[in-house]
């Protein structure tokens, strides 16, 4: 048995048993390479889930829908181990808690395999010194590196050509598991603190605080990537960010669900050195 014929069955069987009340995971897309959310709440909708090397998104992000968790039934979610890592630091920030959500794990081997995650509770997964060990893809690398030998007048230039591309779509915030404020800050005009036109001064001011936001909490799934319309390498931004964070507190978002935000924690021996 595959195992996409082993996850649709443990699905049905989840669902028949009434430990979850929904599943979340792939069904066809609109082409043959190309996979979509499919939620399925009966054993014969289970029977529609697709698992190949083409399941790539972080379906992570629907547990934060508001009010899906709210009445204390589990859910059941197919996710990579990036996804696992966003379930950790949402259960880390208090939006989620460890028994609700029942995790159909899966790994895509060199782009082509699926295998399945042993466990099925986010504390069955040891993934803690294998995200510390985990690189982003070596294109990613590459092109970070290549900015970071940039002058900052160069990087100031880089940048500004690509937000100046952004059209305000925010489709990097809506697939982002990490951005679940019920009102974000862009969508707030009294007072109104980032400029809603798609203009150099309101892209950067969008983008920026983006980024900082993320700060220590980027899972690095690289949808934000995926979902920009003009091609904006926002990975290349949190990839940064998530390395000024490990450089200055030795802090990598996501290893376990025990763990405090990096900016929610103190060590009385922090050494204080990114302190100018």
């Amino acid at each position: 048995m595959g195992i996409q014929e082993q996850y649709r069955n443990e699905a049905a069987a989840l669902l028949s048993s009434g430990e979850v009340k929904l599943v979340i995971g792939f069904g066809a897309g609109s082409t043959a390479d190309r996979r979509r959310p499919l939620f399925a709440r009966t054993p014969e909708q289970a029977q529609k889930f697709v698992l190949d090397a083409a399941c790539i998104a972080n379906l992570s992000t629907y547990l934060v829908a508001e009010g899906l968790l709210s009445d204390g039934k589990k859910v059941g979610v197919f996710l990579k181990p990036d996804g696992i890592r966003s379930v950790n630091i949402l259960i880390s920030e208090a939006q989620l808690k460890p028994e609700q959500v029942v995790i159909l794990g899966y790994a895509i081997e060199n782009g082509k395999e699926v295998t399945p995650l042993e466990g099925r509770n986010i504390s069955d997964f040891s993934i803690g010194e294998k995200i510390r060990k985990l690189t982003p893809p070596p294109h990613v690398i590459e092109a970070a590196e290549k900015i970071e030998a940039m002058s900052p007048a160069e990087r100031f230039e880089f940048w500004k050509e690509h937000f100046s591309k952004c059209i305000k779509c925010y489709a990097c915030r809506q697939v982002c598991p990490m951005c679940y404020c019920r009102r974000c800050i862009v969508d707030v005009n009294q007072p109104q603190w980032v400029s809603t036109s798609s203009h150099t001064l309101g892209n950067f001011e969008w983008n920026l605080v983006r980024a900082f936001h993320l700060a220590g909490r980027c899972a690095a799934c690289g949808a934000c990537d995926r979902a920009c319309p003009v091609n904006i390498p926002l990975r290349l931004v949190n990839y940064r960010m998530g390395k000024e964070v490990r450089s200055a507190f030795n802090y990598v978002a996501g290893e376990n669900s025990d763990q405090k935000p990096v900016l929610a924690s103190f060590k009385q021996d922090d050494p204080e050195t990114f302190i100018l």
